[in-house]
């Protein structure tokens, strides 16, 4: 194994959602007591941090509002909505504790930004070699050039070879040209890389895929078409929509109707992530066909009282069909017996991003008249 050391830049972490405990970034535990050394660069964490806060900090002014408007109308009373705003915490302290927790999981080291020296930084920008580009904004690139050349002096005092996870431009350049960092531009990808005897497993994986598919193995495919209908649930993407009417997307999901792995050359789309004698990740390539449902409230403007109104709800619902990446984590030797094998969890890492739900109007349905029908029952044991 050519690697003996693992790193990832702040845009991958970024790109899987910031969410340490699942998905790709969840597989990142493996390195903990392992073989593989995982580093992450000073700058890295402190750019994480940055980025997370700014995130906690949008989410937790979201529910703030949305208490508001719960207070306001009437769903909770003002005491309950006071407790909920007491209880909801710091978004600073979430951030910190979710990075801390991500690094004492697994078994980071820091490398200190000042392992780059300050000679070495202003040859490279004024040369200028990479990450500096020779045109451009480039003060904004500092960042990655202390990064990487923190990671590379410690990969040379310690006598080690890193293997980064990055899609940016100019860690892949600089990469290029040093002697101790090389780049991948995908997360699953870099993480093949670095697993043992991957050839052997991607047999066997291909081999249990295609029993799978041909129903040789059907309570694992069952499994994984469960798992894989609760992971779509969860899944976010945006509601596009047109009305004549202003509209609010109140609730939507993703209901799964089939799917299939996609196949490549005489096997699937495979990228194992994870090998261990009883735990197997891959990372999969499947077609989705899929139900997105949503729910809309909807307004309009009343230009005698000059305030809006709302005229009630709609829901939609469209089918969809498109490329998905998913992540299935197997518990069991791949060597033994495949029935013997179980799906212990499926995860979307890709999926659409959006879904355009067409025209929308006002549904006067059975519901309204209920609603109306009630309201008469009221309105008649007031009277009483």
């Amino acid at each position: 194994m050519p690697y003996d050391a693992f790193t990832i830049d702040t845009n991958t972490i970024i790109h899987g959602g910031m969410d340490f405990k699942t998905g790709l970034l969840g597989q990142l535990e493996q390195f903990k007591d392992g073989p593989v050394k995982f580093v992450i660069s000073e700058i890295v964490v402190r750019e994480t941090l940055k980025h997370l806060q700014a995130h906690t900090r949008k989410t937790r002014d979201a529910v703030l509002s949305s208490l508001n408007k719960a207070a306001g109308a009437g769903l909770i009373n003002e005491e309950a909505a006071m407790a909920a705003k007491a209880a909801l915490a710091d978004s600073r302290e979430i951030a910190r504790g979710a990075v801390a927790a991500f690094l004492d999981g697994t078994g980071a080291e820091v490398v200190p930004a000042n392992l780059a020296t300050v000679d070495t930084l202003l040859k490279a920008y004024f040369e200028p070699t990479a990450p500096f580009e020779a045109s451009g904004e480039k003060k904004s690139e500092f960042p990655d050039a202390i990064a990487l050349m923190s990671l590379e002096q410690w990969a040379r005092s310690s006598g080690r070879t890193i293997l980064a996870a990055s899609a940016d431009k100019g860690w892949k350049a600089f990469a290029d040209r040093s002697d101790h960092i090389s780049v991948e531009g995908d997360l699953g990808g870099a993480l093949q890389i670095v697993q043992d005897d991957t050839d052997a497993a991607a047999v066997a994986i291909n081999g249990l895929l295609r029993r799978m598919t041909g129903g040789e193995l059907g309570g694992l495919m069952a499994s994984v078409s469960h798992r894989l209908s609760d992971a779509l649930l969860d899944w976010d993407f945006e509601i596009e929509a047109s009305s004549y009417l202003r509209y609010e997307v109140d609730t939507y999901e993703l209901k799964l109707e089939d799917f299939s792995f996609v196949e490549q050359g005489e096997g699937f789309a495979v990228t194992i992530v994870r090998l261990e004698a009883e735990e197997t990740a891959i990372q999969v390539d499947v077609e989705i066909t899929a139900t997105a449902i949503a729910d809309f409230s909807l307004y309009a403007w009343d230009s005698i009282d000059r305030e809006e109104i709302g005229l009630g709800t709609t829901s939609a619902s469209n089918e969809e069909t498109f490329p998905a990446s998913i992540l299935i984590t197997f518990l069991g030797p791949l060597t033994g017996p495949p029935e013997e094998l179980d799906i212990e969890d499926v995860e979307v890492v890709e999926a659409l991003s959006s879904v355009n739900m067409g025209e929308i109007e006002m549904d006067y349905g059975e519901d309204d008249r209920d609603d109306y029908d009630q309201l008469q029952l009221v309105l008649a044991a007031a009277a009483v």
